[in-house]
């Protein structure tokens, strides 16, 4: 019997086996609950890293990321999160002139739990400014105002929900679904392009912080066009059609 691995989140050695992972042997920490597979120190081509953002921010779960890439789900998610981490931030406030809002669900551990995402989209540029994830509360969307603060808006453009009305000032609050028209396109676009908020969706997220990185991918390939060329296309697809023409 070989050398026990040690827990690469934790750095413990109270690991357990926890059955297998494409035929190799997946192992479970009992003092985190992190979950992994003792695979060779074999270095991962970027573009490979590359190929599992491009899927999953295309709406496809880790799982089925990890199988199309002859991988892991676990590393498919390390890699998302490292991309996203490294390239997603939200944009740096500025003066805006309208801000629209509004807030749709999301399913967190299974689909009985909703996860509501609140989200601020600048009319102007069409992008998303920020979000915030939580319940739909008035607590939760006072969060995401305090900070919208920032970006001086001369208006805000919501639906008929009570909460608007409550936190948000009279005179820069507009309430009606006929100057919200952008921001619902933008959630039409999600719920094509991010496989958890499809209304039949069997993918749910297991963290809220994963719900977070979602939606900065999201925006980073799908709405903002901050992400460059290379993101939008598998790697080699390019040079295969000039090799053809």
């Amino acid at each position: 019997m070989g050398e026990r691995p040690w827990c690469p989140r934790c750095g413990s050695v109270r690991v357990v086996k926890s059955g297998h992972v494409l035929g190799k042997q997946r192992w479970l920490c009992r003092s985190c609950g992190f979950q992994f597979t003792r695979l060779p120190d074999i270095p991962v081509p970027e573009p490979t890293k590359q190929a599992a953002v491009t899927l999953y921010g295309h709406g496809l779960s880790l799982r089925a990321v990890g199988k199309l890439l002859g991988t892991t789900g676990q590393s498919v998610l390390r890699w998302v999160c490292q991309y996203v981490d490294r390239h997603c931030s939200k944009p740096i406030p500025e003066p805006v002139t309208v801000i629209e809002i509004d807030e749709m669900w999301h399913y967190l551990g299974c689909k009985a739990q909703k996860l509501w995402i609140w989200k601020a989209y600048d009319r102007d540029r069409g992008r998303l400014i920020d979000w915030e994830c939580g319940k739909r509360d008035e607590a939760t969307f006072r969060r995401l105002y305090e900070r919208l603060q920032r970006w001086g808006a001369r208006l805000f453009c919501t639906d008929q929900f009570a909460v608007y009305d409550a936190v948000m000032p009279v005179g820069r609050h507009y309430q009606g679904k006929d100057q919200s028209v952008a921001l619902e396109r933008n959630n039409g676009r999600q719920r094509h392009w991010v496989g958890t908020c499809r209304r039949k969706s069997i993918i749910v997220c297991k963290s809220k912080a994963m719900v977070n990185r979602r939606m900065a991918l999201f925006a980073h390939l799908h709405v903002n066009d901050e992400a460059g060329p290379e993101m939008h296309r598998l790697p080699g697809i390019s040079l295969q059609r000039k090799a053809l023409a």
